[in-house]
């Protein structure tokens, strides 16, 4: 279609530059009667006009196909770029199922560099990392008797790098409602340091003695995860889900576990420290022997919570609902309980120095102790007990 008119341009201009130009003086323009000087001088306009008509329809036409070249040539690249990542990614796959480490290391970085260099790849590179780490984290070998070896003193290397590369990625480049999973991965002794671990499924995930110091775990789901001994200071948990997980002798200094979700959680010998806890729900939670020196505890639901000697020196426990709370031997000198409930609160042998908004009743020397030292049910406070649900 463009040749036709092609030679239709050329042809039409060849002809106005010939006897064309008198016709068109005549029938365009209604020149006529012209002789001599001025007759010439009138073509020579004619023909002017149309050397700069064609003069730019030519042009137009070298600019669509310079276009139309540049778009070709961009797609072109693409797909060879493309065909590139391509050939990279199954490079580095085949190289994830070497029997050699150092093989197996250079499969894990390769597949980094795809998903930083390819925002298209980066969900699924980001996918088979994960399921690296979940499979293989089972690769345990077993001892005499099919018992499996005590826990190992750090995690094996190809997988402590997949994870590495999982903690540090571009997490603007998740699809939405998309996340890591790493469900019933045996993490133990996992160094995961300020990783992004935000909205991962981490359900029944071993991470006995794993190192998360400043990780991000916000709305992560850790339902029935083993945290034994784990390093959690200054970790961010909000709204992280951690129903009847395991954090006995867990590092929790400083962490953020605003509205978390800690119902049956195990939280014996625990160290949170300065935590906060605002609005964070630890019903029936057992924290015997926890230290909450300084926590923020302001609007936590304690209801049934285990608090036998825990040390909750200087903690602000304003509205909390600890109705039913255990809470004898423990040290709540200068806690702030204004406005707590208190119902069937057991404060046997607890430490009351300088606490602020005891209830009279529940005041050392008031002669009404919530609970006696032989262990009889104490009086409720006035008003309604707290319903959980």
């Amino acid at each position: 279609m463009l040749a036709l008119l092609g030679v239709l341009l050329v042809a039409g201009l060849a002809w106005v530059l010939g006897p064309g130009a008198a016709w068109v003086l005549a029938h365009f323009d209604g020149v006529r009667g012209l002789a001599g000087k001025d007759l010439a001088a009138a073509l020579d306009a004619v023909r002017g006009r149309a050397l700069a008509i064609a003069t730019g329809l030519i042009a137009l036409v070298a600019v669509y196909y310079t276009a139309r070249n540049a778009d070709t040539a961009r797609r072109t690249f693409k797909l060879g770029e493309q065909g590139h990542v391509t050939d990279r990614y199954t490079k580095a796959i085949e190289q994830l199922g070497s029997d050699k480490l150092d093989i197996r290391l250079g499969g894990i970085y390769a597949l980094e560099r795809i998903a930083r260099d390819s925002a298209r790849d980066h969900p699924t590179v980001m996918e088979v990392l994960a399921a690296f780490v979940r499979e293989h984290s089972r690769d345990v070998a077993t001892g005499e008797g099919g018992v499996a070896p005590p826990q190992p003193a750090r995690l094996r290397t190809d997988l402590q790098a997949a994870l590495t590369v999982i903690g540090r990625r571009i997490v603007t480049q998740d699809p939405p409602g998309v996340s890591i999973n790493l469900r019933d991965a045996r993490l133990a002794s996992a160094d995961l340091t300020r990783a992004d671990l935000t909205d991962a499924d981490l359900t029944r995930v071993n991470l006995v003695g794993a190192r998360l110091t400043g990780a991000d775990l916000t709305r992560a789901d850790l339902t029935r995860a083993d945290l034994t001994g784990a390093h959690l200071d200054g970790a961010d948990l909000a709204s992280a889900d951690l129903a009847s997980a395991d954090l006995v002798g867990a590092y929790l200094a400083d962490a953020n576990l605003t509205d978390a979700h800690l119902v049956g959680a195990r939280l014996t010998d625990a160290n949170l420290t300065d935590a906060h806890l605002v609005g964070a729900r630890l019903t029936v939670a057992d924290l015997t022997d926890a230290h909450l020196v300084g926590a923020d505890l302001t609007r936590a639901h304690l209801l049934g919570t285990h608090l036998t000697r825990a040390h909750l020196v200087g903690a602000d426990l304003t509205r909390a609902h600890l109705v039913g709370a255990d809470l004898t031997d423990a040290d709540l000198a200068g806690v702030n309980l204004t406005d707590a409930r208190l119902a069937d609160a057991d404060l046997t042998r607890a430490v009351l120095a300088g606490v602020i908004g005891l209830p009279g009743h529940l005041r050392p020397g008031s002669g009404s102790p919530a609970r006696p030292e032989g262990g009889a049910a104490s009086p409720k406070q006035d008003g309604p007990g707290f319903d959980e649900g």
